[in-house]
């Protein structure tokens, strides 16, 4: 048995009886010596109590010394033999060590003397230990050394037993508190070597301060620990003698050899130190290790997170890079753009720098001993090194084709202010002076001369050479810009160039001969110094008033006005005189423009069509990229690009054809467009219908897919797919504006008829895609909206709905915002909501309305905007105020329209009816208008309504409810057969 686990409190009151004690004495083999002191009470001690006891005691050597075993000294001088008897018995029973010999100091009374002598004779030899019977002390010192004994065994120790019990208590509790501090260590590294570390920064940061916390707290244990260990160790040292200090060696080793117990204790607490100390030094390295894990992993946890800011600035940047496609149409325009350019590569800058920076963080973490995996350090370092390297390829290259474009810009500067100068140049030369004065006329030439070789300021050796100075400079955005102040220059040049021949000729042709002519009365003579003849000076006096030019940008229109005006001069022609040759040739010029433009754009968007679908709708189906082409798409080419091969097949087999076979006759043109308006009409219809469906699968994919990228990368496009597929609703709005444009160009309506059929054409097809557009977004419909005929109109309108049901209207003063849509059998209101984040609309159906049962007002006083339809007999009433007085005067006359033809089918039919019934009762009502409709003709809008912009636009807020007031003016059209509904409402 061990008595490890029992503590003196458990004992304390066995030890102040004093049954046995251990004072710290050794036998001459080193062995403790126990002694059961004579003091009459032994008898008393019971045998578990006796267990406890003996066990505490022999717990408090050290455990080498308890292995040497014990030497037992029994003083029983003053007692009987049987409680010698009683000792020796109890110790034979139970003893938890090795007893290496057992002294007993007999009974010195004469009668237990021999009492003694008799029965040790008889039993001693009956014991597993040796036992020896001293008669006296002198017999004992034999055995034991003086010094190992106490004074009342004749010795020389000093034993207290009470400060033996104090300093064992002190002891234990010190013992208790370095057990508590090591389970705590223990329990605190158990969770380290549990812990799983956190994948983001604050919650490394958070797990390195409250483990860093635990670690100081723990720490601090340990120091106090040791500090009362210290104390302790203090304080057993401590002479008893007040006069005698701890610090004095001898007297330390003397208090030592007196007191040998204290020696024992000393030992002890210095062991417990020692194990302090080193469970400090092992806790210490531990948390070293784990700190120096948590540090490192948190610095990777911080160059994840630098990471991933960084690449969302370089996608942004890379994005506002992307889309920094201006390029300025002036110098100064150049020069903004240059300057915010500057400014956001400084920001970029920025960025790069704290890039440079991680990546050499990371090559640190690389080249570190380190406790994470870092296998995706390098990735990202690379993946840094890229987009750094890309930005800056970007930025360089917008950089330059600013610092390019901005030489463009001014060296158009300077040819437009060459161009002006040359003008007014020409303005200011009197051609007609010239004619009579050779010397004039050579002072002209030389004027031009000049003015020809000035070109040298653009070093150039002829203004001819200006147009290969520009072509090195053209890009896709300054090529209209370059190709107009080309032909300012070829314009410039060729006007000096006929003005020089001109003169030339007028400097070699000999003066006239003066010939006599005798005048007649009824001409005046003119006086000598008129020159020319009055209504051309009057000619050249508006000329040069009209051609006054900006210094730096001249509108085309008045160029070419300018430049018609300076030849019909070197031709000898009043600009009066020949106005209408001008106007006919500008006119036709700008119309060959536009026809010139229509071609080119036509060409320019089959080539467009064609690249998109080699470029990407043929990537699908290439094995070479099957592996990036994501599974959504997989079978879907036909949401994704809807009939764009059809829209390919059209324009390039079939319209462009028409165009180039009849692009020189402009009637032809018009009716290409004509022919063509129903196909138009199909194919743009089906594809726009259709886009709704793409964008949600484009959306699905993402367009930043590694297939798009790869295919946009392939063809060098610099906007991605879903800019392309939104060619063909571009292409198709485009055609309406260039037929406005050839309409506007046409000489005296001379194909006007053709061109504006065919515009008309081409708004009705923009009309109906427009509308299918919006169609495909009604959501809700209990019926099938292909049912209710074609679709006639749609737009935005404020509606007040009254029901002789509903008494509350009145406290309804608020209208309703409501997309309305009429069908030739039905109207549909419903509700536009769009979508966060979405900017095409969707509407939610809210009322159906059937044509056959509905009348019209056409007027609500009050406001001109609103009109009214209701169902028989008023039951239901819908006031409706449109955004316009033409978008109510719009559908006030499609409705009307709608209702009228019902209304003649509806009499069509009751005839034949009563034709075959064979009646002649015929009944029927006239339909009944109240006032004119011409009245209204003002209010009648143009074909030309846009839909579109009108439904985008909000509605005004409405103060008033739009009731109809008693003498209002109205025209109620209605189809039904009550006849109530053809009487005038304002009667009733």
């Amino acid at each position: 048995m061990e008595g490890s686990d029992l503590a003196v409190r458990d004992v304390v009151d066995l030890l102040h009886a004093q049954f046995a004690i251990i004072t710290g004495g050794k036998s001459r083999e080193g062995c403790p010596i126990i002694t059961f002191p004579d003091l009459g009470n032994f008898c008393s001690l019971g045998d578990e109590e006796y267990q406890r006891l003996i066990l505490y005691l022999t717990s408090v050597p050290s455990m080498q010394e308890a292995d040497v075993g014990f030497v037992l000294l029994i003083d029983r001088r003053n007692d009987k033999w049987n409680s010698v008897k009683a000792v020796l018995l109890k110790i034979s029973g139970f003893f938890p060590g090795l007893i290496h010999m057992a002294y007993v100091l007999r009974p010195a009374g004469f009668l237990q003397k021999a009492i003694s002598e008799v029965s040790n004779k008889l039993f001693k030899e009956e014991f597993k230990f040796k036992v020896v019977v001293c008669n006296c002390i002198e017999e004992l010192h034999e055995n034991i050394d003086k010094s190992q004994l106490t004074p009342d065994l004749g010795g020389q120790i000093t034993y207290c037993h009470q400060e033996w019990i104090q300093q064992r208590m002190a002891l234990e509790k010190f013992s208790c508190n370095t057990q508590e501090v090591s389970a705590a260590l223990d329990s605190f590294t158990q969770s380290l070597q549990d812990t799983e570390f956190p994948n983001d920064v604050d919650a490394t940061q958070e797990l390195l301060k409250s483990q860093g916390s635990e670690y100081d707290d723990l720490k601090e244990d340990i120091l106090s620990a040791a500090r009362h260990g210290e104390n302790l160790l203090n304080s057993i040292r401590q002479c008893p003698n007040s006069n005698c200090s701890s610090g004095n060696r001898e007297e330390q080793m003397e208090m030592y050899r007196t007191c040998p117990y204290r020696l024992g204790n000393v030992t002890a607490v210095e062991r417990l130190l020692v194990q302090l100390e080193e469970t400090e030094r092992t806790f210490d390295e531990f948390w070293q290790n784990h700190s120096a894990k948590l540090r490192q992993c948190l610095e990777l946890r911080r160059f994840e997170q630098d990471f991933k800011e960084l690449q969302a600035n370089f996608d942004s940047h890379l994005k506002t890079v992307c889309e920094m496609t201006e390029v300025g149409e002036t110098s100064a325009r150049v020069d903004t753009l240059l300057r915010e350019t500057t400014t956001f590569q400084k920001l970029c800058l920025s960025d790069m720098d704290r890039a440079e920076e991680l990546i050499s963080m990371g090559q640190q973490l690389l080249s570190s001993r380190h406790y994470c995996p870092l296998e995706c350090v390098q990735p990202k370092c690379s993946e840094l090194q890229r987009m750094c390297r890309l930005l800056s390829e970007r930025l360089d290259s917008r950089l330059e084709m600013l610092a390019k474009n901005k030489e463009l810009q001014e060296r158009i500067e300077k040819a437009n202010k060459w161009c002006t100068k040359g003008i007014d140049l020409l303005a200011s030369q009197q051609i007609e002076k010239c004619s009579t004065s050779p010397e004039l006329a050579e002072q002209s030439l030389n004027e031009i001369q000049q003015y020809i070789a000035s070109a040298e300021e653009f070093k150039l050796s002829s203004p001819k050479e200006f147009r290969t100075l520009f072509q090195d400079s053209i890009t896709p955005e300054t090529k209209a810009l370059v190709t107009q102040v080309l032909q300012r220059i070829d314009d410039v040049t060729m006007m000096c160039e006929k003005r020089t021949a001109n003169l030339k000729r007028l400097t070699l042709k000999p003066p006239r001969p003066v010939q006599t002519v005798t005048p007649e009365p009824a001409v005046p003579l003119q006086a000598p110094n008129s020159g020319t003849p009055n209504h051309v000076s009057k000619g050249v006096r508006t000329f040069r008033k009209a051609n006054t030019l900006p210094k730096i940008d001249v509108p085309s229109e008045s160029w070419q006005l300018q430049t018609k005006q300076l030849e019909s001069c070197d031709l000898g022609s009043s600009p009066d005189s020949e106005s209408s040759s001008q106007d006919h040739d500008v006119m036709k010029t700008k119309q060959g423009h536009v026809l010139a433009e229509l071609l080119e754009t036509e060409r320019v968007y089959v080539g467009e069509l064609g690249c998109i679908l080699k470029g990407y709708k043929s990537e699908l189906q290439s094995s070479e990229m099957q592996s990036i082409v994501p599974s959504l798409l997989t079978g879907k080419s036909d949401i994704l690009f809807g009939n764009l091969e059809e829209l390919f097949s059209f324009h390039g087999e079939v319209f462009l054809r028409d165009l180039e076979n009849c692009i020189s006759n402009t009637e032809l043109v018009a009716l290409c467009f004509t022919q063509r308006r129903d196909a138009l009409h199909k194919l743009y219809s089906y594809y726009c219908q259709n886009l709704p469906r793409s964008e949600r699968l484009r959306e699905a994919v993402g367009e930043k897919n590694m297939f798009f990228q790869a295919c946009q990368l392939k063809l060098g496009h610099k906007l991605p797919l879903a800019a392309y597929l939104l060619k063909p609703v571009q292409r198709i709005t485009k055609y309406q504006l260039l037929l406005k444009d050839l309409i506007h160009y046409s000489e005296d309506g001379k194909c006007c008829r053709e061109l504006q059929e065919a515009l008309d054409g081409m708004l009705v097809v923009l009309k109906c895609v427009n509308d299918s557009m919006h169609q495909i977004a009604i959501t809700g419909f209990w019926g099938d909206v292909r049912e209710q005929g074609e679709l006639l109109m749609q737009g935005s309108f404020s509606v007040w709905s009254e029901s002789k049901k509903d008494r509350l209207r009145e406290l309804r003063l608020k209208p309703m915002q409501r997309h309305i849509f009429l069908y030739q059998k039905a109207m549909l209101f419903c509700k536009k909501a769009v979508k966060e984040g979405h900017n095409k609309p969707t509407y939610h159906f809210k009322r159906y309305l059937q044509m056959s049962q509905i009348g019209l007002t056409e007027s609500v006083k009050g406001d001109s905007r609103k009109f009214e339809v209701w169902l028989q007999g008023r039951q239901e009433v819908h006031t409706i105020q449109a955004l316009t007085v033409e978008q109510k005067a719009a559908w006030v006359r499609e409705i009307k329209r709608v209702l009228l033809e019902q209304l003649a089918e509806l009499k069509g039919e009751k005839i034949r009816q009563y034709s075959l019934a064979g009646t002649s009762k015929l009944i029927h009502r006239p339909l009944r208008q109240t006032s004119s409709w011409e009245s209204h003709a003002g209010a009648s809008s143009n074909g030309n309504f846009n839909i579109e912009e009108a439904a985008n636009r909000q509605p005004p807020a409405v103060s008033e409810n739009g009731e109809e007031e008693g003498g209002a003016w109205s025209s109620d059209y209605s189809n039904s057969e009550d006849e109530d509904t053809f009487t005038d409402h304002s009667e009733a």
